[in-house]
C-alpha cells in the first residue's frame, strides 16, 4: 500500500471517530493540532495556537489535576495514559473528551509524544443521565424500602437489588446460590409462597402476596411479595421477576387500626345491649311503679301520705319522661333515615301551620329570606329542627318586645347549604354557656318551661346526617343559630 493511499486510509477511521490528533516534541517544544482537533472544538484551523498552555486553559477546572495526574503518572512511571476530560469549545459549552496519549523514550525520557483526543460527549450525557436515573431509583426503593428481583430459570441464577438484601438483611456480596429464600418465612407463608412458585411453573399465575417473615438477624417483618413469569417467543419459561416490600409499618398500623375496630364495634354492641336495657328493664319498672300508683286511693290516705304519693308520682312521672328523652336520642343516632329533596318553604309552612295558635298569642312576626330553595335531608328531622328552633325563639322571647324570627336559606362558600332561625329574644351568655349550650338537660335561663333536651336532639339530629350546627348570640339582644348541612353536590 502506498504511502498516500495508508495516510488517506487514516484521516478516514480518524474522522470516523470523531478523533482530533496531536503531536508534542519535548525537544524542539513544538505542538501539533490535527484539522479534526480544532473542529471538535468549534474553531477553524490554527485560529487558536496549538499549544500546550492553550490546552490547558480549554480544560474544565475540575478536570486540570486528573489530566495532570495522568500525564505526570505516565511520564514518570510509564503508565497508560487515558483521562475523560471537558474541554471549553468556541461557543463556551464543555464538551466530554477521551483523552489519550503515549510517550517515546529515549534512554528514559521522553522525547515526543501523541495521542488523539475521542468526543464522548454524546455518550457521557446519556451515562450521567442513566446514573442520575438509576440513582434515582434506587433511592426511591431505599426510602420505599422496595426493591427489585429476578431469577433466571435456565441458568438457576438470582439477581437481587440492594434494597431486597437490606430487607433480608444480608451483605450486597451475599452468594445468593445457596440462599434458600422459602426458608426466610414462618409458618404457614413459607407454604404459601412455595405453591404461588408452583402454580407460576404450571400455569404462568401472577403473585401478589402479604407474608410474615424471618430476617437474616432474627427480626419477625411483614413484607409483601410480587411476581411474574417471563417467556420466550416458544412459550418457555424462561425468568421470574417481581418486587419485593418491607411493609412491616404500613401492616402494623393496618393491624392496629382493625383491632381498634373490633374494639370500637364491640363498644358500640356493648352500648347497644346498654340501651336496650335502659328502654326495656328500666322502662318495666317505671311502668310499674306508675300501674301501683294507680292503684292508690287518695281519699283513704291522710293528709302526710297524700304528700308523700303525690311526690312519688311526680317522681314516676318525670322518670318516665326522662326515659322518653334518652330513647328518642339513642333512636336518632342507630336509625339512617332516608333523605328527600326538600322545599324550605314547603317544610316552613307545614311547621308554621302547627305553631300558628302559639305565634298569635305571642304576637310573634316570622319573616323569611330564602335564597336557597331546596336541601337534601330527612324530613322528619328538617320539621324537627325547624319546630324547635321557633319554639325556642317564643320560649325564650324579651318581655320588652313582640317576638321577631328571621328563617333564613342560602348557600355558603363551601357549597353547603345553611339555614338560619335568627330572633330577638333574652340571647344566650356563651362565654358563659357555650360549651354546654347544647348537652342534655341544659338550661340557661330560669323561670321559663325548659327541660333542656330540644337542642341536644337538634343537634344530634343535624349531626347524623354529616352536618352541624353553630350559635351567635348576645345577652338581650337575640340568638341566630345557624345550620350547616352537607355540600350541595346532589343538585
Amino acid at each position: 500500500m502506498e504511502l498516500s493511499e495508508s495516510t488517506e486510509l487514516l484521516k478516514l477511521i480518524i474522522e470516523g471517530t470523531n478523533a482530533g490528533m496531536w503531536d508534542w516534541d519535548f525537544e524542539t517544544g513544538e505542538v501539533f493540532w490535527s484539522e479534526n482537533f480544532y473542529e471538535l472544538l468549534g474553531y477553524k484551523l490554527g485560529e487558536i495556537p496549538a499549544q500546550i498552555e492553550t490546552f490547558f486553559e480549554l480544560l474544565h477546572p475540575e478536570d486540570k489535576v486528573l489530566l495532570s495526574n495522568a500525564l505526570d503518572a505516565h511520564l514518570k512511571l510509564k503508565e497508560p495514559y487515558r483521562v475523560e476530560a471537558r474541554l471549553k469549545t468556541k461557543s463556551g459549552i464543555y464538551k466530554y473528551f477521551e483523552c489519550t496519549g503515549k510517550a517515546i523514550f529515549d534512554s528514559g525520557k521522553p522525547i515526543r509524544m501523541a495521542g488523539c483526543n475521542i468526543d464522548i460527549h454524546e455518550r457521557k450525557l446519556l451515562e450521567n443521565k442513566l446514573a442520575e436515573s438509576e440513582y434515582l431509583l434506587s433511592e426511591a426503593g431505599r426510602l420505599a424500602r422496595m426493591g427489585g428481583w429476578e431469577f433466571d430459570c435456565i441458568a438457576n441464577k438470582s439477581i437481587w437489588s440492594k434494597t431486597v438484601y437490606d430487607i433480608y438483611e444480608l451483605p450486597y456480596d451475599h452468594n445468593l446460590e445457596f440462599v434458600n429464600p422459602f426458608n426466610y418465612f414462618l409458618p404457614p407463608y413459607d407454604e404459601i409462597l412455595k405453591e404461588a412458585v408452583e402454580q407460576m411453573h404450571k400455569y404462568g399465575t401472577i403473585w401478589d402476596l402479604e407474608l410474615q417473615m424471618l430476617t437474616e438477624k432474627g427480626r419477625v417483618i411483614w413484607v409483601r411479595s410480587y411476581g411474574e413469569p417471563v417467556y420466550s417467543p416458544a412459550g418457555e419459561l424462561l425468568k421470574m421477576r417481581g418486587v419485593f416490600m418491607d411493609i412491616e409499618k404500613y401492616k402494623t398500623n393496618e393491624l392496629a387500626l382493625n383491632h381498634s375496630i373490633e374494639l370500637m364495634t364491640q363498644n358500640n354492641l356493648q352500648l347497644k345491649n346498654f340501651t336496650h336495657l335502659i328502654s326495656h328493664n328500666i322502662r318495666n319498672h317505671a311502668n310499674n311503679i306508675a300501674t301501683l300508683t294507680s292503684f292508690i286511693d287518695e281519699t283513704s290516705l291522710d293528709e302526710d301520705n297524700t304528700d308523700l304519693f303525690r311526690k312519688i308520682e311526680k317522681v314516676s312521672q318525670g322518670l318516665s319522661t326522662t326515659l322518653d328523652d334518652l330513647s328518642e336520642a339513642i333512636k336518632i343516632q342507630e336509625t339512617e333515615l332516608h333523605s328527600d329533596i326538600l322545599n324550605f318553604s314547603e317544610v316552613i309552612d307545614s311547621v308554621l301551620g302547627v305553631l300558628e295558635f302559639d305565634l298569635e298569642a305571642n304576637q310573634a312576626i316570622v319573616q323569611r329570606e330564602i335564597w336557597t330553595e331546596k336541601v337534601l335531608f330527612p324530613r322528619l328531622y328538617l320539621e324537627s329542627i325547624i319546630m324547635n328552633l321557633v319554639t325556642n325563639a317564643l320560649k325564650y322571647r324579651s318581655p320588652d318586645r313582640a317576638p321577631a324570627i328571621t328563617l333564613r336559606t342560602y348557600t355558603d362558600k363551601n357549597d353547603c347549604v345553611v339555614m338560619e332561625c335568627q330572633d330577638n329574644g333574652l340571647g344566650i351568655d356563651l362565654e358563659l354557656h357555650g360549651k354546654k349550650l347544647f348537652g342534655l338537660y341544659k338550661t340557661f335561663h330560669s323561670g321559663k318551661d325548659s327541660h333542656g333536651v330540644g337542642l341536644f336532639l337538634t343537634k344530634t339530629q343535624i349531626e347524623s346526617q354529616g352536618g352541624q350546627i353553630t350559635v351567635d348570640s348576645e345577652p338581650n339582644l337575640g340568638t341566630t343559630f345557624r345550620v350547616i348541612f352537607k355540600p350541595k353536590a346532589w343538585l
